[in-house]
């Protein structure tokens, strides 16, 4: 049985819809969260944030658009060559040959169907 008060918190993306969501129907929150986006999240969450945290709203018009640039992830343990060849999709020679050797059955399938002709061995 699941516990309706423990859903999945929200994502970022979540967040940041809600908040277009209401200020595009309440013009008040709007102005209110353009001016102090920090102070806005503090009253809805009823708790005060970290006062290193910073936060910026802007509001788009007809001739302007923002951008945000995530910050960078830090970087994660490097992979062995063995696990980046099993996340690129690395091949073994067994998989190479048996690629080729369906193609040239497929091609010679083909060859011998639309022209009745056989494709030999020294081709």
């Amino acid at each position: 049985m699941t516990d309706a008060s423990a859903a999945a918190p929200l994502t970022r993306k979540d967040i940041e819809a809600k908040i277009v969501a209401l200020a595009w129907q309440d013009d008040t929150f709007r102005r209110k969260f353009v001016a102090d986006p920090k102070g806005q999240f503090e009253e809805r969450l009823g708790a005060k944030l970290p006062p290193s945290l910073k936060m910026t709203a802007h509001e788009e018009n007809e001739n302007s658009l923002h951008f945000v640039i995530p910050m960078k992830p830090k970087p994660a343990a490097e992979l062995s060559d063995e696990e980046l060849e099993k996340i690129a999709g690395g091949i073994s020679p067994t998989i190479i040959i048996f690629t080729i050797a369906a193609g040239i059955s497929a091609a010679a399938s083909a060859t011998t169907a639309s022209y009745g002709v056989g494709v030999s061995a020294g081709w």
